[in-house]
């Protein structure tokens, strides 16, 4: 009798305590990651040039897209201008980093002050800038979460040597290893013809996103999901140059994420 008295004592106590230390482990977790992205996006130290972007860029719809998380270490690809590095250095917090690359010629480019916003600016302490052409770039293996390539995927192949495609492969498989199992890529560039050839990287500034399918597929990426918040085939010709005064600002552009596989 006393065994069983014991026995139902110790249920009653495991019934009262677990579901107070599940509390209190979800406490340390409980944060809502729609409302660190919105005040990041709100964020009144973000530069003027780049809140003034938010009505053609979306950045609500691209952040939240990209499963984010506080403490990630993220590279932000071309980060020139810092458009996503200062709300990305919000979203991490303290205990995460963003890895602002640009290229090495920039080091010494007296015209160029983005770093010297960064090293500035209270709400990017955790922002580190890479120096790094893209040939030159070094990852640690497995040090990464996320990783964003924002309108300069075309880059690769107007920057890179021949063979352009070996080389783009080379630089992809490197971010495929610097990412953590599950980590994600956000790829969104300036739309061309499907069909078209990798040339137009170079001629128009601009790439097909079958292109860039092909080759992420082909370093080992997993193809996860797209979204169409970017789309403007109707008004944008895709035959001229992104840059083109007609359009600047406001092409079409695709938006993919791709996982690095388990």
């Amino acid at each position: 009798m006393n065994f069983l008295k014991n026995k139902l004592k110790n249920l009653i106590i495991l019934f009262i305590v677990l579901p107070l230390i599940s509390c209190s482990i979800d406490s340390q977790n409980d944060f809502d990651i729609d409302e660190i992205i919105d005040n990041a996006i709100q964020n009144s130290n973000r530069t003027k040039k780049n809140s003034s972007r938010d009505y053609q860029r979306k950045p609500a719809e691209i952040l939240k897209f990209a499963e984010l998380n506080p403490g990630m270490t993220i590279l932000d690809l071309v980060s020139n201008g810092g458009y996503y590095a200062e709300m990305l250095a919000s979203i991490v917090g303290n205990k995460g980093n963003v890895i602002a690359h640009t290229f090495t010629r920039n080091k010494s480019n007296p015209d160029f002050d983005y770093d010297d916003y960064v090293n500035k600016s209270g709400h990017m302490n955790n922002v580190s800038m890479m120096y790094a052409d893209f040939d030159e770039i070094v990852l640690n293996e497995g040090s990464l979460d996320r990783v964003f390539m924002i309108e300069n995927y075309h880059k690769l192949y107007s920057d890179l040597a021949e063979p352009k495609t070996d080389a783009v492969q080379q630089l992809l498989e490197k971010i495929r290893h610097a990412l953590k199992p599950g980590g994600l890529v956000i790829i969104i560039d300036h739309d061309a013809e499907k069909g078209s050839s990798i040339a137009t990287a170079s001629s128009i500034n601009r790439l097909s996103d079958e292109i860039v399918m092909s080759d992420m597929k082909n370093a080992g990426f997993e193809f996860v999901d797209n979204i169409h918040i970017l789309k403007d085939d109707w008004e944008d010709d895709l035959t001229i140059s992104a840059f083109d005064p007609s359009v600047i600002g406001s092409t079409s552009r695709f938006v993919h994420k791709y996982r690095r596989p388990n």
